[in-house]
C-alpha cells in the first residue's frame, strides 16, 4: 500500500515514517492524516486490516457507490465522497476514515486533485496553528475539491466559447463528436455534484462535530458552494444544448441549400424532358418530322427553355444564399 502520514500540530507539518493506526491513535494530542494512493482497491484491502482498519470497512470500500453518506462503525467514521477526474473523465470515489486523531484519505492514483494534499494541508495549517482538529481538515479538504471543481467548470465554459466561435468559421464541416463528448463529461460532472451534494446534506455530526460546533455551520457553507457549482454547469449544459441546436440548424440549411440546387436543376429540365418525350414517340404520321429545320427549332425551343427557367428562378431570389 502506497501511503504517508502527514502529522500536524502547532509546529508544522511533518512527514513521518509510515506506522500503524493503533500507533498513531496513541498520540492523542496530534493529528495525523494518512494518505493513501490505490491503484486498485482490492489490492489494498489486506494492507488496510494491516494497518488497523476494521475488515468490515476493508470490505466496504471495494464497492465505494453504496457508502456515500457517512455512518459509524465501532467508534470509527466512514464514508465515500464522489468526486470527477478530470484526467480520466468519470466518476470515481474517495474514501474517509476518521479514527479519533486519524483521518485516512483514500483515492486512485491518477487523481491530481489529491496529488498536493500535503501542499493543502500546509497551507491550511499556516492559517490555524493551535486551531487544529479533524472536522476543519476534513472541511478544508472538501473546500479545496470544490475550489478545483469551479476552476474546472469556468475551463469548461472557455472550451464551449471556443467551439461556438470554431462552428462559426467551420459551419457543418465541424463534427458533433466535439459536442456530444462534452456532453457526455458534463453530464457525468453533473451526477457526480448530485451524489457529493447528497453526502454533504447528512454532514457526521455523532462524536465528531459537536452539536454546537461553528463547523457545523461550515458544513451549510459548502452546500450552498456546491449548490453555485451545479447551477454554473446547469449554464454549461444549456449552452451545449444551443449550440447542438445552432449545428443542427446549420445541418438543415445546408441540407436544403442541396435540395434547392437540386430542385432548380429538376425544374429546368421537365420541359425539355417533356419535348424529348413527346418527339420520342414511334407514330408514324407526326407533323414536325419532314420539316427541315425542324433539329434547330427544337435545340432552340429548349434553350429558350432553359434560359426563361434561370431568369424565373433569378428573379425569385433562388440563387441567392
Amino acid at each position: 500500500m502506497n501511503y504517508n502520514v502527514f502529522k500536524l500540530g502547532s509546529s508544522g507539518i511533518t512527514k513521518i515514517d509510515s506506522t500503524t493506526l493503533f500507533e498513531l491513535e496513541k498520540d492523542k494530542s496530534t493529528i495525523y492524516v494518512v494518505h493513501v494512493n490505490a491503484t486498485d482497491r482490492k489490492l489494498i484491502k489486506n494492507d488496510l486490516v494491516e494497518f488497523g482498519v476494521q475488515p468490515d470497512i476493508s470490505e466496504y470500500i471495494q464497492s465505494p457507490f453504496e457508502h456515500i453518506r457517512f455512518y459509524y462503525y465501532k467508534e470509527t467514521l466512514y464514508g465515500e465522497m464522489a468526486f470527477f477526474s478530470s484526467e480520466v473523465m468519470e466518476e470515481q470515489y474517495t474514501s474517509l476514515i476518521i479514527r479519533k486523531n486519524v483521518l485516512i484519505v483514500i483515492h486512485p492514483n491518477n487523481a491530481s486533485i489529491f496529488t498536493n494534499l500535503n501542499k493543502t494541508l500546509q497551507s491550511f495549517n499556516e492559517g490555524q496553528q493551535n486551531k487544529i482538529s479533524l472536522e476543519i481538515i476534513l472541511y478544508s479538504i472538501i473546500l479545496e475539491i470544490l475550489s478545483n471543481y469551479g476552476k474546472l467548470i469556468l475551463s469548461y465554459r472557455d472550451e464551449i466559447e471556443d467551439l461556438a466561435q470554431e462552428m462559426d468559421k467551420k459551419g457543418s464541416s465541424l463534427s458533433t463528436k466535439d459536442i456530444w463528448q462534452s456532453k457526455t463529461e458534463s453530464t457525468t460532472f453533473q451526477r457526480v455534484l448530485d451524489k457529493l451534494y447528497y453526502t454533504l446534506s447528512f454532514p457526521p455530526t455523532k462524536a465528531f462535530i459537536d452539536a454546537q460546533s461553528p463547523y457545523l455551520k461550515s458544513f451549510d457553507y459548502l452546500i450552498k458552494n456546491l449548490s453555485l457549482l451545479k447551477a454554473s454547469l446547469n449554464q454549461v449544459e444549456d449552452r451545449l444544448d444551443s449550440l447542438n441546436d445552432h449545428y443542427q440548424l446549420i445541418l438543415q440549411s445546408k441540407s436544403n441549400k442541396r435540395l434547392k440546387v437540386l430542385t432548380i436543376i429538376q425544374a429546368i429540365f421537365v420541359p425539355l424532358t417533356l419535348l424529348v418525350g413527346i418527339y420520342g414517340m414511334n407514330f408514324k404520321y407526326m407533323p414536325e418530322l419532314d420539316f427541315q429545320y425542324g433539329y434547330f427549332v427544337s435545340l432552340g425551343v429548349m434553350v429558350i427553355f432553359v434560359l426563361l427557367s434561370i431568369f424565373f428562378f433569378y428573379k425569385k431570389g433562388w440563387f441567392k444564399d
